[in-house]
């Protein structure tokens, strides 16, 4: 491959880049306080704490919990960066399954969700709400999992069929750009467990709990906004044409 071919391969890689490509990622082995995570202003609810207790990162120690709380849950958001493109959010979740959820005086929370940007510092979700977990007041109750999906004015919640098991449980929502038809895409373990739309806003927090009450304790760890797919190959195959460049350099010299 000549010198010329390759600088060119570079250039269209660094090129076809979107703009609007995000990225987040974070395994609280920096801890939860004090970070990106914060909670809403002016709100009674806690901020997720630092936790030792269970962790899924390789060759770490400390994850994000949610504890057993009344009247409001433990839970958090982050500021990813607004964008119109794809988003692929995830996060593990630990539960010991402690409460089955079956007593309706003892409800469950737990959840992953995407917020609209609605230009203002914190969110507020008069914009695109996007949220897969167990909320005791949408269709599974706080035995399974539902899906909810706010926007462009309607608020439409289902059933997933997944019920809550105990130990670490893999949570991830897709929205596609708006450009591409802002479908969006719920899964649990991996499985496709639901869909629904996005409107017009761009998405940019991500939400981890629930201000509800609840009566389990929950650990979330490897928490991630993922860029769209052909953007990482875009950059993986600049990084390859960069790294042949050097070596052939080094090899001439």
């Amino acid at each position: 491959m000549s010198r010329l071919s390759i600088l060119a391969l570079f250039a269209v890689a660094i090129a076809a880049q979107p703009a609007l490509a995000v990225s987040f990622f974070d395994d609280f082995e920096g801890g939860v306080s004090g970070s990106v995570w914060t909670k809403w202003t002016g709100s009674s609810q806690e901020i997720l704490q630092t936790s030792n207790s269970h962790n899924i990162t390789l060759g770490g120690t400390q994850s994000a919990r949610a504890f057993e709380a009344d009247p409001t849950a433990y839970n958090a958001y982050a500021d990813f960066g607004a964008t119109s493109g794809f988003v692929r959010a995830e996060v593990y979740v630990f539960e010991d399954f402690s409460n089955d959820g079956t007593n309706p005086s003892q409800p469950i929370t737990n959840m992953l969700a995407l917020v609209g940007d609605n230009g203002t510092a914190i969110p507020t979700f008069s914009t695109d709400y996007l949220q897969l977990g167990v909320v005791s007041f949408l269709p599974a109750g706080s035995t399974g999992y539902s899906t909810r999906s706010r926007a462009g004015g309607a608020d439409v919640s289902s059933d997933t069929g997944v019920d809550r098991s105990a130990g670490w449980t893999k949570l991830a929502i897709e929205a596609d750009a708006m450009s591409d038809g802002g479908q969006v895409r719920y899964y649990i373990n991996d499985a496709l467990v639901g869909s629904s739309v996005r409107s017009g806003a761009d998405l940019r927090w991500i939400r981890l709990g629930n201000n509800s009450k609840s009566y389990e304790n929950f650990w979330y760890d490897n928490v991630s906004v993922i860029p769209e797919p052909s953007s990482v190959m875009t950059l993986g195959c600049g990084s390859l044409a960069l790294m042949f460049f050097r070596r052939r350099r080094a090899g001439q010299q």
